[in-house]
């Protein structure tokens, strides 16, 4: 018969109380899936934010999801948690915040990004969407390109752009969210428009940008047209560069 001596047994209570902490950290609950299209050369970051639900001692947390650019239009897939357990603590997801990537040129400096929000609540609003019956919710969100003339000293009088994305979002009912389908897609407006009105006016040939008076930002009227730069071209109208 095969004896243990204390010391042996403390460390293996030791050596059990370490596994099973362990497994509570490494456990992982319910989740939903978030997937949808991209159009080409855009990204995609959801950033899950959890909060303790159970009063243990703990912190709140994110998880981050990230698909990459690419040259052509692209789907992504995430699988976020809806729970888990870290330590003692049992983590729940409150929000998912979006933030929609994209690129207009090869530069660094020639990229952006808008918003997002997935909501987490316990009754929706009303006329929010809700799941079908296979548990899906589908959305898409409309996003437009706004153009401007930068002001940065390195780059001052070339073409910049902001995103906004109308839409890229939704409520979402905590107590229903487990095994559920989120499909959201982001597609772009073929009309680019300027991001200040009555900065740029619109001809047959495109947008020509004015040239304000002195300690005014819009047009003159009569207008008077000035130049930009567009890839390391002198340009007069937009997106065409030359009439």
């Amino acid at each position: 018969m095969t004896r243990h001596t204390p010391q042996l047994l403390i460390v293996g209570l030791i050596g059990s109380l370490l596994t099973a902490c362990g497994s509570l950290t490494s456990h992982t609950g319910d989740s939903f899936t978030l997937e949808g299209a991209l159009p080409a050369d855009f990204a995609l970051k959801a950033q899950a934010h959890y909060g303790v639900a159970n009063g243990c001692n703990g912190r709140s947390q994110t998880r981050s999801f990230e698909s990459e650019f690419e040259e052509d239009a692209h789907t992504y897939r995430f699988k976020i948690p809806v729970n888990y357990r870290d330590g003692l603590c049992e983590m729940r997801l409150a929000r998912v915040g979006l933030f929609i990537h994209g690129r207009y040129g090869e530069k660094d400096w020639q990229r952006t990004y808008d918003n997002g929000e997935l909501v987490l609540v316990d009754a929706l609003p009303e006329g929010a969407p809700r799941f079908d019956a296979n548990g899906t919710l589908s959305k898409t969100a409309e996003c437009t390109w706004f153009f401007q003339l930068s002001r940065a000293h390195s780059r001052k009088g070339e073409i910049s752009k902001l995103l906004s994305c109308a839409g890229a979002g939704a409520y979402l009912a905590k107590q229903t969210l487990s095994g559920k389908l989120v499909r959201l897609s982001f597609q772009i407006q073929q009309e680019e428009r300027p991001a200040r009105k009555n900065t740029w006016l619109n001809t047959p040939q495109g947008w020509k940008p004015c040239i304000p008076k002195p300690g005014w930002q819009q047009c003159q009227d009569p207008p008077v047209f000035g130049t930009f730069k567009m890839n390391d071209q002198e340009c007069t109208v937009y997106p065409n560069c030359k009439e």
